[in-house]
């Protein structure tokens, strides 16, 4: 049966999940940058809306088949012998380095690869550009500089990535270790989306100073939930953070108006 209380330290209740389901599927189609590129590559509206529509219905079955790639290698090497491996989600890695052949084996850590590197780091280095770096650092620069920082950013971007697998090389469960991350940066961004939609406010500094606030406090929270100081579910962080951030901004925006250019 359904949990219907509104307990802030269980994961698994009802309203817990479906908060940060919702708030989840908001961040991923309407304010993640990735997706939004996409977008804004069509001619029309009615374009957009249909690359909206078809890329959520194209997720779920996705989703079922990497679920199931790993579910079936699992199921295997039950029958056929489990390698000794640290963690379950290596069975991939293992099955790769020791049963496919060399050109299969290359295609598919070429894929990995790609994957990993492309639309990615080129969403982190246009956002950094876009929303930072140009209204907030450096106004007036020519678009050959602009190109420069955002080559720059990728290969930054890139080192920081590395340096984050690196050290989630231990992690037990690195899916809901990817979604508590997600809770907690998740809500800047969707603050901000929102705060758009639903009002009038601009202000590029009020909203940068609200996104920061707002993942240091969930950042803090999810610290405290780890350390077992306060009884707070990750789940609830994305939730929290689109709150702070909305309200921040929202806030602030009045006073901190003068950064945005009239038309």
């Amino acid at each position: 049966m359904f949990d219907f209380r509104l307990d802030l330290s269980k994961p698994t209740t009802f309203w817990a999940g479906t908060a940060n389901a919702f708030f989840v599927a908001l961040v991923m189609f309407g304010a993640d940058q990735e997706l939004v590129q996409r977008l804004l590559t069509v001619r029309t509206r009615r374009a957009s809306q249909k690359a909206l529509v078809s890329t959520i219905l194209a997720a779920l079955p996705l989703l079922c088949c990497y679920l199931s790639l790993g579910t079936l290698l699992f199921a295997y090497y039950q029958q056929h012998g489990r390698p000794a491996l640290g963690k379950s989600d290596e069975i991939l890695g293992y099955c790769v380095t020791h049963t496919l052949p060399p050109g299969l084996k290359g295609l598919v850590l070429a894929a990995i690869v790609m994957t990993s590197i492309d639309s990615p780091l080129s969403s982190l280095s246009t956002s950094f550009v876009t929303n930072l770096y140009r209204p907030l650092i450096r106004k007036s620069a020519s678009e050959r500089h602009y190109l420069w920082v955002s080559r720059a950013g990728i290969l930054g971007f890139g080192l920081i990535l590395i340096a984050l697998a690196l050290a989630c090389r231990r992690v037990e469960k690195a899916l809901w270790l990817a979604l508590e991350i997600v809770s907690i940066t998740g809500g800047s961004t969707l603050g901000i989306f929102l705060l758009g939609m639903l009002t009038k406010r601009r202000s590029n500094a009020a909203n940068a100073l609200a996104m920061v606030l707002s993942a240091l406090t969930c950042a803090t929270l999810a610290l405290l939930s780890h350390w077992q100081i306060i009884a707070l579910a990750w789940s609830w962080l994305i939730v929290i953070g689109t709150g702070e951030t909305f309200a921040l901004a929202y806030l602030l925006g009045p006073a901190m108006e003068s950064d945005v250019p009239r038309g």
